[in-house]
């Protein structure tokens, strides 16, 4: 369960103009045990576009364990989007592949891009940078070196060692 603020940059096919807009981007989902080396999930992902629009999808996520236990890693997710603005000049239905970077205290880096189009129509062509902070990570999931100056009684999963 994430929240972040960045900015987006989208490729207008009808006017052949690229479009920058400030971003806030929020996801939910849920995965595999967090004590594994990866952990599978499934996500709920949007964008809002601000002065375009906003983007939803289902991606799935594939992460490192110390990035699902709220420490330092990396998650690679991809998926498709659903994009209901602008009748389809930015393409309607595009697939978008986002690598995050994970630190202590679920604070993130989300880098991303949209391209091509699942349902073969006008192709989507973007690319997005947010920070991010994860509740979850910050709290619940949260294990390793934070625990130092904020212990983590009782983990989900529980604790690694």
């Amino acid at each position: 369960m994430a929240v972040g603020g960045g900015s987006a940059l989208q490729r207008d096919h009808q006017t052949a103009k690229s479009d920058f807009a400030p971003t806030l981007t929020y996801s939910m989902g849920v995965g595999s045990s967090p004590l594994s080396t990866w952990v599978l999930g499934g996500m709920v992902r949007g964008e809002t576009m601000f002065g375009l629009g906003s983007d939803l999808g289902a991606v799935i996520r594939v992460a490192t364990g110390g990035f699902a236990r709220g420490d330092w890693g990396v998650a690679l997710e991809a998926g498709g989007l659903w994009r209901p603005w602008r009748q389809g000049s930015y393409g309607e239905w595009p697939i978008q592949g986002i690598v995050t970077l994970g630190s202590p205290w679920g604070f993130q880096l989300a880098l991303g891009t949209q391209v091509a189009s699942i349902d073969l129509a006008e192709p989507a062509l973007g690319f997005l940078a947010a920070v991010e902070i994860d509740l979850l990570r910050l709290t619940v999931m949260r294990q390793g070196a934070t625990e130092r100056w904020w212990y983590n009684p009782a983990p989900a999963g529980g604790h690694l060692n």
